[in-house]
C-alpha cells in the first residue's frame, strides 16, 4: 500500500466524502518532494526548492508559536508535515483542531509524500475542504462547536501563506464570516437551549401516549397556508367563498383570527418553543383540526390539543436531540431551520403530497401600516392593557417602530419593512421547496420509556454521541453556570427534572 493509499484509507474512516473528493482529484505539482530536517523530520519542498518549514528544527520552529495555540479549537491553514498540529494536540488532551489546504490537488500531493496516518487517526482532528472550495465555510461552521470546544483560533503557516498568497487572499474574510454564523447560532442556543430541552423531553413523553395516524388528505384540493399578516383579513373573505376548494394549514399565530371568523382549519402548525405560542391555543379548539407540533415546540399547546381530544402528531425538526429521538423510532421529518412557522407549514403541505399551494397572510411587512391581522393574540392583549394614555394603536405602533424601518407606497397605503422581516421573506422564498414526503411508516407511537432508558445509560458514559444531541443545552449552561457543576452535570440535572429520573 502506498503512502497516499494509507492516508486516504485513514481519512475514509471518519470522512468518506472528503476522501472521495481527494481520490478523484489530480495530483498537483506544487511540491517536488521532501527533504529531511537535521532533526530527522520530513519537510515538504515546493517546486522551487523552498522548504515549507524549517530544515534545521521544525519542532523548535513550531514551539516558538506555541503561545498562539492556547485555544480549545484551532483551525490550521496549511498541513505542512503536521509537526505544529501534533504540538498543539499534545499540549492539551481537551484540544480539537481542523485542517484546511489550498486546493485538492496540492492536498493530495502532500498525502502522497508524508505518512499522516497517526495524526489523521486522532479523533480530535477534522479535515475541512480546501479554503478555495465553496464548501469550506459551511464545513467550518459544522466543525467548530463552541459549547464543546471552547475558544477558537486559527494559525497560518507563514511560508504556505506566501506561496498561496493569491489563492488565500479571501481566507480571513471567509473565517470571519463563518464565525459570525457560528456566533449567531450559538446566541440562539444560549437563549433557547434550556426551553428546547424541556419541551423535547415533555413532548416525547406526550408522544408516548399518542397513537398518531397518517391524516386523510385530498391532494386534488389546493393547500392554503395561513399566516397572521394584515392580508389575512382579505384572504379569509375569499376563503369563505371558496371553502371546499382548499385544505387549510393554519400557523399558530393566525389560529385565533381564523377560528374567530368561523373557519375550521384542517391543520394547525406550531414550532415556537416559547410560552407565547400557548396563547394561540387559548379558547375553543375545533375538534376537527389536526395539530402538528415540532418536538421542540411549546409543550403546553400540544397538551391542549391532546386534552381537547384532537388528533395530533409530532414532527422531527433539526434539533440534535430531536434527531436522536427520530433515529430511535420513526417520527415524521419537518425542516424547521429557518425558524419561520410559515416555512414549516408549507413543508407540511408538501410532505402530505399537495402540489398546488397558495398563501395568505404571509406579508413579512407591516402592510398598510398594520402589524398583524385583527383577531390575533396581540389584538386581545393590547386591548386588555389599553388605557387613555396608551391606546391599543399606540402599542401596535411601538411594536412596529421598535427597530429601524423603511417605507414604500402601495395600493394599500404605506407599507413598512424592516431588515428582520425582509430576512424572513427571503428565508421563506429560499426554503419553501422541500423534497420531504411523509410515509405511513413515519407515524408510530413513540417508545418513550425505552428511549429514556437508552439515553440515560449513554448519558452516564458521557460519550460524544450523547454530548452532540445536548449541544444547545450545553450552550445555555455555559451562560448560566450553577455552583461547581460542570456543564454536563447541569444538563443531567435539568433532564432529571423533566423526566422524573
Amino acid at each position: 500500500m502506498t503512502i497516499l493509499e494509507k492516508n486516504l484509507a485513514a481519512i475514509n474512516i471518519k470522512q468518506p466524502e472528503l476522501a472521495e473528493h481527494l481520490r478523484r482529484a489530480q495530483i498537483g505539482a506544487a511540491y517536488k518532494g521532501t527533504a529531511p530536517a537535521k532533526t530527522g523530520e520530513p519537510v515538504p519542498l515546493f517546486a522551487s526548492g523552498q522548504a515549507l518549514q524549517s530544515l534545521y528544527n521544525p519542532v523548535r520552529e513550531a514551539e516558538r508559536t506555541a503561545a498562539a495555540f492556547s485555544v480549545g479549537f484551532m483551525l490550521f491553514c496549511g498541513l505542512g508535515n503536521g509537526i505544529h498540529i501534533k504540538l498543539f494536540l499534545d499540549k492539551s488532551s481537551q484540544s480539537f483542531c481542523a485542517i484546511t489546504e489550498s486546493d485538492y490537488e496540492s492536498f493530495k500531493q502532500l498525502l502522497s509524500l508524508i505518512d499522516y496516518t497517526e495524526l489523521l487517526a486522532d479523533s480530535r482532528v477534522f479535515l475541512l475542504p480546501p479554503c478555495t472550495d465553496a464548501a469550506f465555510e459551511t464545513a467550518l461552521v459544522a466543525a467548530y462547536l463552541p459549547a464543546v470546544h471552547g475558544t477558537f483560533g486559527y494559525y497560518v503557516l507563514r511560508t504556505w501563506s506566501e506561496y498561496y498568497k493569491a489563492q488565500i487572499a479571501d481566507l480571513p474574510r471567509q473565517i470571519e464570516h463563518a464565525l459570525e454564523k457560528i456566533k449567531a447560532d450559538f446566541s440562539v442556543q444560549v437563549h433557547f437551549g434550556k426551553i428546547w430541552l424541556r419541551n423535547i423531553f415533555l413532548n416525547l413523553r406526550l408522544a408516548g401516549a399518542v397513537k398518531p395516524a397518517y391524516p386523510y388528505t385530498d391532494t386534488k384540493r389546493t393547500a392554503l397556508i395561513l399566516g397572521a399578516g394584515p392580508s389575512l383579513e382579505e384572504g379569509l373573505v375569499l376563503l369563505k367563498q371558496h371553502r371546499k376548494r382548499y385544505t387549510v394549514f393554519c400557523t399558530d399565530t393566525a389560529f385565533p383570527a381564523v377560528c374567530a371568523n368561523g373557519i375550521t382549519p384542517e391543520f394547525f402548525i406550531a414550532i415556537d418553543p416559547q410560552h407565547i405560542s400557548y396563547q394561540h391555543t387559548i379558547g375553543v379548539i375545533p375538534k376537527e383540526t389536526i395539530g402538528i407540533f415540532d418536538l421542540s415546540a411549546n409543550t403546553a399547546g400540544a397538551r391542549r390539543f391532546y386534552e381537547n381530544g384532537n388528533a395530533l402528531f409530532f414532527t422531527a425538526g433539526g434539533h440534535p436531540l430531536v434527531q436522536t429521538a427520530a433515529l430511535f423510532s420513526p417520527i415524521p421529518p419537518l425542516t424547521t431551520g429557518s425558524g419561520t412557522v410559515a416555512v414549516a407549514a408549507y413543508h407540511a403541505a408538501q410532505a402530505l403530497g399537495y402540489r398546488h399551494i397558495e398563501c395568505s397572510g404571509m406579508d413579512f411587512a407591516y402592510t398598510g401600516g398594520t402589524a398583524y391581522s385583527r383577531g390575533t393574540y396581540l389584538s386581545a392583549q393590547y386591548a386588555d392593557a389599553a388605557m387613555r394614555v396608551i391606546s391599543q394603536e399606540h402599542s401596535f405602533v411601538r411594536l412596529m417602530f421598535r427597530t429601524e424601518t423603511y417605507s414604500e407606497r402601495t395600493s394599500k397605503g404605506i407599507t413598512y419593512r424592516t431588515p428582520l422581516l425582509d430576512s424572513y421573506r427571503a428565508a421563506f422564498e429560499a426554503e419553501k421547496h422541500s423534497i420531504i414526503r411523509w410515509q405511513r411508516a413515519d407515524f408510530q407511537q413513540f417508545p418513550y420509556t425505552a428511549f429514556l432508558a437508552s439515553f440515560t445509560e449513554n448519558l452516564k458514559q458521557n460519550s460524544l454521541n450523547t454530548v452532540m444531541p445536548l449541544l444547545p443545552a450545553l450552550a445555555w449552561c455555559k451562560a448560566h453556570r450553577k455552583g461547581n457543576l460542570t456543564d454536563m452535570e447541569l444538563v443531567s440535572e435539568l433532564i432529571s427534572e423533566y423526566t422524573d429520573l
